[in-house]
């Protein structure tokens, strides 16, 4: 007999769940860094708090928005791409609460984290609910779930315990930048190397070997992870244009 209830779903990038949490804790950020009059560009950077380097990746002049499927790689507006939200391998379906321009394309709270993007304003937050998913749907937002990193500068836990390349959608100075370990890292060390580094808010982008890539000042492409051979139809990316 197996009781279908408590096996553990296998996802495609990312088999276990994080922690409970029960509270709704976020900070919103505005997006105000687009300028068509000036060029856009990601400004990447190296700190190394307790001898882990990190990447961070800074966005100037340019617009934050979650789409599903592969990016244009033709597109040189699009100047950083990095996978959002895990898949499940069995169903290849979205794992976790996902809405793209106020549709729901898929349903769950597996994963605590959150970032929604609404009416020109990010959010990045924590909590088994949030307004902010109705909202999404009624004013033709997104929005998507991921492990919980960063919640006010405190660190979450999450059950994972191998090391891998991790990435983040984060909070830091007020701004909205993505964080890349350089090295393969376990979820605490990354978590507790963002916060040293002034983090006070983390969502999980997809690691690994995840295929992405951003343009400098010099509009020189750079990419990191592997290309699938097989791209599945719901694969997502949030995108900086």
């Amino acid at each position: 007999f197996i009781n279908r209830k408590e096996q553990t779903p296998e996802y495609y990038f990312e088999p276990e769940q994080s922690e409970p949490v029960q509270q709704d804790i976020s900070v919103t950020i505005k997006d105000n860094t687009k300028n068509q009059e000036k060029k856009a560009f990601i400004e990447m950077s190296c700190e190394s708090p307790n001898d882990i380097p990190l990447l961070i990746y800074a966005p100037h002049n340019a617009t934050m928005s979650l789409m599903v499927g592969m990016p244009d790689e033709s597109d040189s507006t699009v100047i950083f791409a990095a996978m959002a939200a895990d898949i499940r391998k069995d169903n290849l379906q979205i794992v976790g609460d996902f809405v793209l321009s106020g549709k729901q394309l898929a349903r769950g709270i597996a994963k605590k984290g959150y970032a929604a993007i609404i009416d020109n304003k990010i959010t990045i937050g924590t909590g088994e609910t949030t307004p902010l998913l109705q909202q999404a749907i009624e004013y033709k937002g997104s929005f998507f779930r991921q492990y919980p990193l960063v919640s006010n500068g405190e660190l979450m836990e999450n059950k994972p315990q191998n090391k891998s390349i991790r990435r983040a959608l984060a909070v830091r100075d007020g701004q909205i930048v993505m964080v890349q370990s350089k090295e393969r890292e376990s979820f605490h060390d990354f978590s507790r190397a963002m916060i040293d580094i002034g983090i006070t808010d983390a969502i999980y982008l997809v690691g690994g070997d995840s295929y992405g890539w951003y343009y400098d000042i010099e509009h020189v492409r750079h990419e990191f992870g592997k290309k699938l051979d097989k791209i599945p139809e719901n694969i997502s990316y949030i995108i900086w244009q």
